[in-house]
């Protein structure tokens, strides 16, 4: 099978590899789409530890196509979404609903591949409604949905997102499902604007054109937001976020932080208005769940780039420099 194997910095690869073969209870998957992740850009940026050579990718769709000897033969054809490790449910980890640090996890292969080996109990199924395309999505999307349920967003509640990316794009979304009365969403593109009021946002607010600060004010009649997350991964977006949120309100950090920084907050303010602040890193017992959410969602559009196995470099710099909504890597297509 052909891959596109990362050499370090931003240097990939298009070469040949042996075909995975599936163990007792693995799955191999014809890979249909990869969504390119912010991690695959902090990878090439030395920002996320990781050791080339690698073949990497984890937001995966796809066919399977062969099955292990433990495996109900069954499954072969079926369309998948693909979790990026197993967990046992015996360890104390997945005893307590965090499947995504389970101690005995394996993982799925890089998906920057014509193929990838799958554990079994990593593919689910994807549901009548769900284009293959768009179940690719489900790993970005499934923490954020984790996310929204640790926060308890209730009926009613105003809820803001810093950054329209894919991970603030799903939170908002996800908190509207959850019955959140008023969406608020900030980012400087007007392609993801447009995206979020796609996904029903009920307030789109450009930087360029005023400061969020207002616009949450004139939206809470100066209250504040029950909750505010902040999905770009900036610690003084993180220090705006926190002023958004009214006394007893939540902050919800699920962008990605650079290694080393600090919660820029003024520690007085945050006891005397009792704030929650949750991180959300992974998707504990989420990812199962996320392709019926997914479904609920207009994602026409969602996926605006797509690359073939040779575009992955050029692909993760795209994704770095805030380029159209979400992309893509199509190992399938012609190159």
């Amino acid at each position: 099978m052909r891959v596109s194997m990362w050499h370090g910095r931003d240097e990939f690869t298009v070469e040949e590899a042996p075909d995975p073969s599936p163990g007792p209870e693995d799955l191999v998957v014809e890979v249909d789409t990869v969504g390119i992740c912010g991690t695959d850009v902090h990878i090439t940026r030395g920002l996320f530890p990781s050791t080339p050579p690698a073949v990497l990718g984890h937001e995966f769709s796809g066919k399977i196509v062969a099955v292990g000897s433990d495996v109900d033969a069954s499954r072969v054809g079926e369309s998948v979404v693909c979790d990026i490790t197993t967990h046992c449910f015996e360890c104390e980890e997945c005893k307590d609903g965090r499947w995504n640090r389970c101690e005995r996890a394996r993982p799925s292969s890089g998906a920057y591949a014509e193929f990838a080996l799958v554990p079994a109990a990593s593919a689910v199924v994807v549901p009548q409604g769900l284009a293959l395309e768009a179940a690719a999505l489900t790993e970005p999307a499934s923490c954020c949905l984790s996310g929204i349920e640790m926060c308890n967003v209730q009926q009613g509640d105003t809820v803001a997102v810093i950054g329209g990316g894919a991970m603030g794009l799903f939170t908002m979304a996800f908190a509207k499902l959850a019955g959140a009365g008023t969406t608020i969403l900030s980012d400087p593109i007007p392609e993801r604007r447009a995206m979020a009021k796609q996904l029903g946002a009920d307030i789109v607010h450009d930087p360029a054109e005023g400061d969020l600060a207002d616009a949450v004010a004139d939206a809470t009649g100066g209250r504040g937001v029950h909750l505010a997350a902040e999905a770009v991964g900036s610690p003084e977006l993180v220090r705006k976020a926190l002023d958004l949120t009214r006394p007893r309100g939540t902050l919800l950090l699920i962008g990605v932080s650079p290694r080393g920084t600090r919660l820029p907050i003024n520690l007085y303010e945050f006891q005397w208005r009792e704030t929650v602040i949750r991180g959300a890193f992974g998707r504990g017992t989420a990812f199962a769940r996320t392709p019926d959410a997914l479904a609920e969602l207009d994602l026409e559009n969602f996926i605006t780039h797509r690359y073939p196995l040779s575009g992955v470099a050029e692909g993760i710099a795209a994704t770095g420099q805030g380029i159209g909504v979400k992309t893509a890597i199509k190992p399938q297509l012609p190159e």
